[in-house]
């Protein structure tokens, strides 16, 4: 029987889309084992120093149901002995209880010797855009660099990106696989009722038309650029109300972004909220005239097919994963033009008839990806690494 290892290390704290992939592609493989019963899936995961230090070595609430193994080091004490020599980790791999393949899930992988090992590379701001990224993220570079002789194969979510991994780290093409995310909503939706009723629970007042963007607040995410652009759009219709709605948590060097809301002359039209519950975000994506993710990069972009699992009306952009990801569900703009993107907005705002045509087209996209389907094309992934002669 075919035994998988998955890294849980980064299902910790309020989930991001490395923690949203990561949780919900080793639900979908339980489910898979459950009705299959041909291989047998196991989690595992490495304590944050803070925890480690302090010897708490508990697995997160969200990953008990797996009942994971802990391997008591953290990962940034673990990378360096990759370069001394991996040998030294055997007392830790031996709590693994030898699969067949160990994925690592979060741009690092744990170099098990009697194991094949699969790396998923989600992005390469990194590399490509280190402006974009704090000092610790920079240092993934080298920490993919470090991993890259004991990966077997290489997991990633779109063709560009997979381009990009063998045209900078001068990769076999057909060692890398790329595997498409879905929606952590996939084929739910709340009923009218609960919608309406959730609606009078909220701080918000959905009388107001609002465009919406769900995203970590970052300079990669462009949301300077979003709200240049929204600006433009009040100016341009002066009568119309339109809001501007962001959702989501502060990330690294939000301030300047603070800083824009609270001296935009459209101030008082812009709302910013926290981490907020799924169904109250539900809720917001639905009653949205439009979802607009205009990001600089992204190595896949799941709040876009979010917004188009609710039939969302969607603006993004023409780069990297993203159109990929929205197909032809989606209005895709330059995000470097502030103009485009104010013109794609009034577009919306104005266009009842067009904002129909576009949600309907990004409900049709959105059903092409599910959980179950990527949990599947892994599984086949792991079958194959498994097979390979191994060269060890």
């Amino acid at each position: 029987m075919l035994k998988i290892a998955v890294d849980g290390t980064c299902v910790r704290g309020r989930l991001s889309g490395v923690g949203y992939y990561t949780l919900s592609l080793v639900q979908a493989l339980r489910e898979l084992e459950r009705e299959r019963g041909d291989f047998q899936l196991s989690v595992y995961f490495q304590p944050s120093v803070s925890r480690w230090l302090q010897r708490r070595w508990q697995a997160e609430e969200a990953l008990a149901p797996f009942n994971p193994t802990c391997l008591p080091l953290p990962v940034s004490l673990t990378t360096p002995f990759l370069g001394w020599g991996a040998g030294l980790l055997s007392p830790l791999e031996n709590r693994l209880g030898q699969p067949d393949v160990v994925h690592g899930t979060d741009h690092f992988i744990f170099p098990c010797r009697r194991s094949r090992n699969l790396l998923t590379i989600h992005d390469l701001t990194f590399i490509k855009y280190p402006q974009f990224v704090p000092p610790r993220v920079k240092t993934y570079g080298a920490r993919v660099r470090r991993c890259l002789p004991y990966a077997a194969g290489i997991l990633t979510f779109a063709e560009s990106t997979k381009t990009d991994l063998v045209n900078l780290f001068n990769l076999d093409p057909e060692q890398i696989y790329v595997t498409y995310q879905a929606s952590r909503y996939s084929g739910n939706c709340l009923d009218l009722e609960t919608v309406t009723s959730l609606k009078e629970s909220i701080p918000y007042d959905f009388s107001r038309p609002y465009f919406l963007c769900v995203s970590t607040l970052e300079p990669r995410k462009n949301i300077l650029g979003l709200i240049q652009a929204f600006e433009d759009v009040r100016r341009r219709r002066p009568d119309s109300d339109y809001q501007l709605v962001l959702i989501g948590q502060l990330g690294w060097q939000y301030e300047p972004i603070l800083a824009a809301i609270a001296q935009s002359p459209d101030a008082g039209a812009i709302h910013r909220l926290d981490y907020l519950p799924e169904a109250w975000l539900e809720v917001f994506y639905r009653q949205a005239l439009a979802f607009v993710y205009s990001s600089f990069y992204e190595g896949f972009g799941l709040p876009v097919l979010e917004a188009m699992n609710f039939g969302a009306p969607v603006i993004t952009s023409r780069r990297s994963s993203l159109p990929e990801v929205a197909g032809d569900g989606a209005w895709l703009i330059d995000p470097d033009s502030r103009e485009e993107l104010a013109d794609a907005m009034l577009q919306f705002g104005d266009n009842p008839a067009l904002r129909s045509q576009f949600g309907a087209a990004a409900l049709a996209r959105a059903r092409q990806f599910s959980w179950r389907q990527t949990a599947q094309q892994t599984l086949a992934v792991y079958r194959r690494l498994a097979s390979m002669t191994s060269d060890r």
